[in-house]
């Protein structure tokens, strides 16, 4: 049986021809289990191997689109199972197993039926010979056809004991997954709803804070891996402030960093990261930073933002990815011969499998390459129940919406980031709240806040992770070429350099967009202690030479790139948290929060909401359409910026791409409205800041304005650009005043 299972592969090619000796001995010894185990091994092989070629050429795409296309013009929903069922029965061109399929699956018709129109033998055929004398990675190919060849000749029971030596055996990958890691499966716990409310805040921020941090903490210690937690905030206030958005930094902050571990695998180079960082920073202190710990936590995905009135509440999303390295059984085969070696992002281990006979070998002959939380999703998403009407999908492409409430939020996390069945817990101090919002099926439960030990919030801020950019630059102040015109000064160097020599208190206000960590050629880091300790430092000047009562603008993007403090390669590639980075800093400093006013640009950043078509949870990202404006005050702001406050600002983007062409010569411009919202409170004879001038914005605002300006850029031809702008446009502007 054995030899005619490969002799009868020489004929369907019609060529001599040799398997891997792995493949021999692996059918072997496979045969042999069956042989010993009472099963039997089919004799099906020209069904078999036109499967196994059909399915590593992609032979039936156009015939499986088909049926796609008849089931949605006829209304019918195919699940991910159905459709990998489908694409199998196709391969193997068994119309009796397909129908019997449907009627199964109650999911047949007289169209669904006819729609099932695979390939003929003879058009697999002229495929294969075309690839034998094409392509040159033909063997290798040879090799992946025989592996699912043998495969499909043995029973599924059979294979599932043989290849994962293990006795226990469930039809469904999950169920037996199941059986040998009890908890990998679970769901008991797998959302968390963090409703912040005013009352937490009745003995004070630090009180209020160190209870939400403590259910963060409980969050992620009992959420089921790869599950999320939401956290809303509303609009709330001690005494008049509001408290929001420094808020919004602590719980963003302890949240991605609050455990701190060490990490014994070779991605962790926290010596080059230590190098790296001393190497920039002067004075840093090995004992009160050490580098050798990581600190990590939940991953920030998304902070929506909730417009209703004149107010708004944000829903920050995050996502426990705890490192598992228990080896997981190939989803194909359910072989433990893996290898994993590769981590597509941080503590998400992936694996491959190297079974010579798996029957997901790569066209090419590589081993299936897998991670659980992929595998898992998939199968959630097979589940009808689990299907998101479109017009919440609709409804929540945007991470910034109007009208929606606490309410709203609430069931939009239910059905984007949990499935029917699931554990959810809830923590609030209101969950009568809750009595008339739908689960949709899940199961809620209660979680009460616990008073926290007074000080988490305190002791975290002190950890060694933030020692090791809360330092002191001690570089004097620097001459610099400076330019004037007008009413506008500009100065090419380091911002705090030429901050050093200014005087105290000198300055009536501030606005900026500063370079963002690694996003432009001229912004480059080594990672993102380095980054955050120029912006400390470069902070701490710019609230010395404030007035006092000045207000700062301050406009950052939380964008993807790596923080570079744990891993150097992509799979440290994560939704960055600059506006927590630098809330944070400003008030170390002494920079008093007044709130955030949102720009929203509009669907302009391309199409990250893009989610394959899939209705399902966990595959729906918003697009991200707006950035912050950060309301900084030197001490009580000054009368008359008591109307500038959190709000929402529609203001389009600088169109700077023309035809392919930057026409302003600037890669990261913003718009004059971004000043404007500082400069209509001041009055001629006041003086504003930007200490990364960029293309020269705030300065021909001010212009506009008979304000004086104060301008600092770093790069000598962007200096040169803010010359040929400002004096450009301010003529353009004097034109305009006399033709009026």
């Amino acid at each position: 049986m054995l030899e005619s299972i490969i002799t009868s592969f020489c004929d369907l090619i019609s060529q001599e021809w040799k398997p891997t000796y792995s493949q021999v001995e692996t059918l072997k010894a496979l045969y042999e289990f069956s042989e010993q185990n009472g099963y039997s091994c089919s004799n099906a092989y020209e069904e078999s191997f036109y499967e196994a070629v059909n399915n590593k050429l992609t032979t039936n795409l156009s015939a499986y689109q088909h049926i796609l296309d008849v089931a949605f013009f006829h209304g019918i929903k195919l699940n991910y199972l159905h459709k990998t069922e489908i694409r199998a029965l196709l391969d193997s061109g068994n119309s009796t197993k397909y129908r019997t399929y449907l009627i199964e699956n109650g999911i047949s018709s007289t169209e669904m039926l006819e729609a099932f129109t695979p390939v003929e033998r003879f058009v697999t055929m002229q495929q294969f010979n075309k690839a034998k004398e094409n392509d040159k990675q033909f063997d290798e190919m040879l090799n992946a056809i025989f592996s699912r060849y043998c495969y499909n000749l043995f029973d599924k029971k059979c294979t599932s004991l043989f290849f994962s030596k293990s006795n226990k055996y469930a039809h469904d990958y999950f169920d037996f997954i199941s059986a040998i890691y009890p908890d990998m499966c679970q769901r008991n716990k797998a959302l968390s709803f963090v409703d912040i409310t005013a009352d937490l805040f009745e003995g004070g921020y630090s009180n209020g804070c160190d209870c939400a941090l403590k259910a963060i903490k409980q969050s992620f210690d009992l959420l089921n891996n790869h599950c999320d937690m939401a956290i809303y905030v509303p609009d709330l206030e001690i005494e008049g402030h509001s408290i929001q958005w420094k808020l919004f930094a602590d719980l963003v902050l302890y949240a991605e960093k609050m455990n701190p571990e060490k990490i014994d695998r070779m991605y962790f180079h926290w010596k080059k990261i230590k190098s790296a960082s001393e190497k920039y920073i002067n004075g840093l202190d090995s004992v009160d930073t050490d580098f050798s710990i990581a600190f990590q936590g939940f991953v920030f995905k998304d902070c929506f933002v909730l417009q209703q009135d004149k107010s708004y509440s944000l829903l920050l999303i995050f996502e426990k990815n705890m490192r598992d390295e228990r080896p997981l059984y190939c989803p194909a085969c359910r072989s433990l011969n893996i290898e994993g070696n590769s981590y597509p992002i941080l503590n998400v281990r992936s694996w491959e499998c190297q079974n010579p006979l798996c029957p997901d070998r790569s066209k090419y002959n590589r081993g299936k390459r897998y991670a659980f939380s992929s595998i898992m999703r998939q199968k959630l998403m097979s589940d009808e129940a689990n299907r998101i009407p479109e017009k919440s999908i609709a409804a929540w492409r945007l991470d910034y919406v109007k009208g929606f409430d606490k309410h709203n939020a609430f069931e939009m996390v239910l059905r984007h980031y949990s499935c029917v069945g699931d554990g959810i817990m809830i923590f609030t101090s209101d969950p009568a709240f809750y009595s008339s919002v739908k689960t949709f099926g899940r199961d809620p439960h209660f979680m009460q806040y616990v008073n926290s030990e007074h000080g988490t919030l305190e002791a975290f801020k002190q950890s060694s992770y933030f020692k090791r950019y809360i330092q002191n630059d001690k570089r004097p102040y620097i001459i610099a070429d400076s330019w004037k015109y007008n009413n506008a000064v500009v100065y090419n160097g380091d911002s705090f350099e030429i901050l050093k020599g200014f005087e105290n208190n000198s300055i009536d206000g501030a606005v900026t967009s500063p370079p963002y960590y690694n996003a432009k050629s001229y912004s480059q880091w080594e990672n993102i202690y380095c980054y955050l300790y120029d912006m400390y430092n470069i902070s701490t000047e710019i609230f010395r030479v404030l007035k006092p009562g000045a207000v700062y603008l301050f406009n950052i993007f939380d964008y993807f790139d790596n923080e570079k403090n744990i891993v150097f390669s992509a799979m440290g590639n994560k939704r960055m948290i600059l506006g927590a980075y630098m809330l944070d800093i400003f008030t170390r400093i002494g920079f008093f929060v007044q709130g955030n006013i949102i720009w929203y640009k509009g669907e302009i950043q391309g199409n990250r909401s893009f989610n394959q078509g899939n209705l399902t949870p966990y595959y729906q990202a918003p697009l991200n359409c707006w950035e912050h404006i950060f309301i900084l005050s030197k001490g009580k702001p000054d009368k008359k910026y008591k109307d500038l406050k959190s709000c929402i600002a529609a203001i389009r983007p600088v169109v700077k791409i023309v035809k392919g062409k930057n026409i302003l010569g600037h890669t990261a411009p913003y718009p004059t409205e971004i000043p404007d919202l500082l400069l209509k409170y001041m009055k001629p004879g006041d003086s504003i800041l930007d200490p990364f001038l960029g293309s020269g914005t705030t300065c021909i605002a001010a212009e506009k304005k008979g304000i004086k300006s104060i301008g600092i850029e770093k790069n000598p031809e962007y200096f040169k650009l803010c010359q040929s702008l400002i004096q450009k446009r301010s003529c353009f502007q004097l034109s305009f005043d006399l033709l009026q």
